[in-house]
């Protein structure tokens, strides 16, 4: 079993040295030139300063330089700080206090977001562990940044006389991925290269990235865990990474026919928008498209994802398990959860409340333990404490149940109902209303002092709601207690951007839910 990034990259470099390893909208890099561009990356950052246990965070959209340094970092044994491409700057200072980044690398001239803009609104208290800032597209004349020294992005030849040609080690701190937290900032979810080396090497197996011809869509951003996971499984099979830097559904598209694609993985909401602009024309050469449900209506994107050739497969992850940590099986593959891509993971389920082991098929909080599980949060040991139990599984906050030689994923805990005395899964109720007439999509939460079921629905295109009718239906075909009290219709549900995906904000639809119910 692979034990760190630089034998990840060692063992994805010596399948096919000289073929295309990762490409993107400016260049095409082999093998061999991307293991020369990580010891070029590796010898400037020892040149700026840093060593075995620093922090260099990196602030940039999917490319061929972040794959690259990324293994840049861990051959020096520091910590990569992913940084999330949509942060502002108060998440921009929060990140780098905390972690007391040394360098940061970041980009000039990327339409969407104005990285220097933004890092010149951090204070200065903020900045003040950081040396450098290393940028990629660093203007001409340009020589500092917030008071900070600014230098190109620009590989050295080789490492000074004296310093170890590798100081990568298992136990060595890898990466740390932001996740939600309190108010005071997210919680920063901290891997050792053993974790993530060991597990992309797994999921490169279990996908098929490992096979000849193998190719990745990298849309997911590498600054989270669903695409960091997929484009290091993608290195450890030797699998040609093509990625976008911005999701835009047409480039996708032309993308994976030109570079004959056979993975992509992303949430249901990027499946069907590649779905919708493919106009038609099945893919041919799919292997495996694997996708996280983040919507009600995922079941009806997979389905049509499957007509069009996409190969679609339900999976399941988190930022402390690592995503891709467990596939649907064959036989159901829209069933969210699955079997553990790890035969030594672990999956137990238990009482919330308690953390008493619950019976085989009983609901509870799904715990894991296995390779892939995360050190810890990074300067938070209470958070830390909190999220295991005390046989070291971790507590992932979702509910669901043991069945087969895997588990079923019904819902977050936070989202689960507890209406009429019972547990609910929101899903249960939401599917019941995709089915009516005029219902493209469904949400539901519990509102009220004594806690009742509120919908809240889209229209398919030209329909109109007829709350009145769907409600009636709702009484006649589920039990009372699971029957909507309202369902409001919406233009689009209220959601925020995640490295891992587009995911709907329960909490403000609860807030509109209690408000109309007067709570």
């Amino acid at each position: 079993m692979l034990q760190t990034l630089s034998e990840l990259l060692v063992r994805g470099a010596s399948r096919r040295p000289a073929a295309a390893a990762v490409t993107d909208r400016e260049t095409t890099l082999s093998w061999l030139e991307l293991a020369g561009r990580v010891n070029g990356l590796a010898a400037q950052l020892r040149a700026t300063g840093v060593g075995a246990g620093d922090a260099v965070a990196l602030w940039l959209p999917n490319s061929a330089d972040y794959l690259a340094m990324i293994f840049a970092c861990a051959r020096i044994g520091a910590l990569a700080v992913h940084a999330n491409t949509r942060f502002r700057v108060a998440e921009v200072a929060g990140l780098l206090a905390r972690t007391g980044a040394r360098v940061l690398v970041t980009e000039w001239g990327f339409a969407p977001v104005d990285f220097a803009a933004i890092l010149k609104g951090v204070d200065g208290e903020s900045l003040r562990d950081l040396r450098r800032v290393i940028g990629r597209r660093l203007p001409p004349g340009v020589t500092e940044l917030a008071g900070i020294p600014a230098i190109r992005l620009e590989p050295l030849g080789t490492m000074k006389e004296g310093e170890p040609a590798d100081a990568a080690g298992p136990d060595a701190p890898c990466l740390t991925f932001t996740t939600s937290g309190t108010t005071s900032g997210p919680k920063l979810v901290l891997h050792d290269q053993r974790a993530i080396a060991g597990h992309a090497e797994t999921v490169a197996a279990a996908t098929g990235l490992d096979q000849p011809g193998a190719a990745l869509l990298a849309v997911t951003p590498f600054c989270g865990t669903f695409g960091n996971v997929t484009a290091m499984a993608a290195v450890a099979g030797g699998a040609h990474v093509v990625c976008m830097d911005k999701f835009d559904p047409s480039e996708a598209v032309r993308l994976m026919r030109t570079h004959r694609v056979t993975h992509g993985f992303g949430g249901d909401d990027l499946l069907i928008r590649i779905c919708e602009a493919a106009a038609g024309e099945p893919f041919a050469g799919i292997r495996m498209f694997g996708f996280a449900s983040f919507t009600s209506s995922a079941a009806a994107t997979a389905e049509m994802a499957l007509a069009m050739g996409l190969q679609p497969v339900s999976c399941y992850g988190s930022s402390e398990m690592q995503a891709l940590f467990a596939f649907a099986p064959p036989t159901s593959r829209l069933r969210m959860g699955g079997r553990p891509v790890w035969s030594q993971a672990e999956v137990s389920v238990r009482d919330p409340e308690t953390g008493e082991v619950l019976p085989f098929g009983q609901p509870g909080e799904l715990c894991f333990r296995g390779p892939s599980r995360f050190v810890g949060y990074l300067g938070d040991e209470a958070a830390s404490a909190r999220s295991t139990t005390p046989d070291g599984f971790f507590r992932s906050g979702d509910l669901g149940h043991l069945e087969g030689d895997g588990f079923v994923f019904h819902a977050r805990i936070g989202d689960a109902l507890r209406l009429g005395g019972f547990l609910v899964n929101p899903e249960e109720i939401e599917g019941f209303l995709v089915a009516q007439p005029g219902v493209e999509a469904a949400q539901v939460v519990a509102a009220g002092t004594e806690p009742k079921p509120v919908a809240f629905v889209i229209a398919r295109p030209g329909a109109a709601i007829d709350e009145a009718a769907l409600l009636a239906a709702c009484r006649t075909n589920l039990a009372r207690f699971k029957a909507p009290v309202r369902i409001v219709a919406l233009e689009a549900f209220p959601t925020t951007d995640s490295p891992n995906g587009r995911k709907i904000q329960k909490a403000r639809l609860r807030d509109t839910a209690n408000a109309l119910l007067g709570g």
